[in-house]
């Protein structure tokens, strides 16, 4: 092996040992792992691979899951992303999957609101066509193929935006959960548990338990009596 590649790999197996477990969403307190904390970590990639890693990122977090809001520009720069990965390797078929659950949940919950067409949905890589064509059907002739289609109708159906995001990102999580990096320290192993964490930091303010139990939490940390308003009391 070449030094550079077995420095490299030095690197990532060092960066892959440093990320603490991953807990399910809507089972932690806090993240284990903060943005600042993750970003220490990815400096260890190197300039080519983080900037894959930052391309990615621009695309799907500043998305809320299941929101493409009829945005032209970022399913066409999906599409000039997938191209430019190898159609068989697994960054390939992991942003795909994300970019059809999205689409998908994008597609039902436009249809309930009283689209006629999907728009710019249609250019959706994999599944556009097909929602062209079969729009009026229920789920548009695809549950065959993604089976989790049925239960993510029925978040959408709920009319509330929180059920929804919920359905997408426990239907993202059991997927990224499942999936196994053909090598664990590369950079494969990277960008899956860089999806499992932006699905922790999207669920992580959304949960009214966890949030409620910070703030009993933080309430109970102040003090029994105010020194502020006990040295007015007590003052001359």
């Amino acid at each position: 092996m070449p030094a550079d590649d077995a420095f490299k790999a030095y690197r990532y197996t060092m960066l892959v040992s440093s990320l603490p477990h991953l807990p399910p969403p809507y089972t932690y307190q806090h993240l284990p792992i903060t943005r600042v904390q993750l970003e220490q970590r990815l400096a260890l990639l190197t300039r080519e691979d983080r900037h894959l890693v930052d391309v990615l990122e621009r695309l799907l977090v500043p998305q809320r899951l299941g929101h493409f809001a009829d945005d032209n520009t970022l399913i066409s720069q999906a599409n000039a992303l997938l191209t430019a990965l190898p159609a068989q390797c697994q960054a390939h078929v992991w942003l795909q999957w994300w970019l059809t659950l999205n689409g998908l949940g994008a597609a039902l919950a436009l249809r309930q609101r009283g689209g006629d067409t999907p728009g710019a949905l249609s250019a959706l890589p994999g599944v556009g066509r097909q929602l062209a064509r079969a729009w009026s059907h229920p789920d548009f002739h695809l549950a065959h193929r993604y089976p989790y289609l049925e239960r993510l109708a029925e978040a959408v159906a709920s009319g509330r935006a929180d059920t929804m995001e919920r359905g997408l990102i426990d239907i993202a999580w059991a997927y990224f959960h499942r999936e196994r990096a053909v090598n664990p320290c590369g950079l494969e192993a990277i960008m899956l548990y860089l999806y499992r964490w932006w699905l922790l930091s999207r669920a992580a303010p959304r949960d009214p338990d966890i949030a409620r139990e910070r703030f009993l939490r933080w309430v109970d940390t102040l003090p029994a009596r105010d020194p502020f308003t006990d040295h007015e009391a007590t003052a001359p």
